[in-house]
């Protein structure tokens, strides 16, 4: 139990730190070819002049989603942290309610991903265009809540329950 908790907090706090990098940064698709051109979700920059990306819904519904998945996953790490001051509310333990939250994290972070992944996939494939280190550290940051979310069930499912069985 108190493994499952130990790696589960791990997880969550190097996915955020990873997540948030790769949200705030701007090197998720990059071309090196001339005109030295790279974008974030939030600017894209060409030969060193950045400007404001507007008017993609995909980029606001990516922005949305990975802001949602952030909330989300902050909450998980507050309860994650109750989960070593036995934390419990009659079956519900601050693990489940940390994995719960991961899971909800997970799953808006890896369908922002997967939106902004089909919406440029074109310009990957049919072009000099690369995916780049901010879009990877996004993806990595998926695994490690899907990772820490398993964790904490995991030690919830292995926590004492009170009741007649237990006497």
């Amino acid at each position: 139990m108190l493994c499952g908790n130990v790696v589960g907090l791990t997880c969550s706090c190097l996915s955020f730190i990873l997540g948030l990098t790769g949200i705030l940064s701007d090197y998720w698709l990059v071309n090196f070819g001339s005109g030295l051109f790279h974008e974030g979700i939030w600017q894209q920059c060409t030969n060193n002049v950045c400007a404001k990306i507007t008017g993609r819904a995909y980029i606001d519904a990516t922005r949305a989603l990975l802001i949602l998945s952030t909330v989300m996953l902050l909450s998980a790490m507050l309860f994650s942290c109750l989960t070593f001051l036995s934390f419990h509310a009659g079956k519900f333990t601050a693990s489940l309610l940390a994995g719960t939250m991961e899971v909800l994290s997970a799953i808006f972070l890896i369908i922002g991903m997967v939106v902004y992944t089909l919406e440029t996939a074109h310009n990957v494939l049919n072009s000099s265009y690369n995916y780049q280190w901010s879009f990877f550290l996004c993806w990595t940051s998926g695994v490690l809540i899907t990772v820490a979310a398993t964790s904490h069930i995991l030690a919830h499912k292995s926590t004492p329950q009170a009741g007649y069985e237990s006497m």
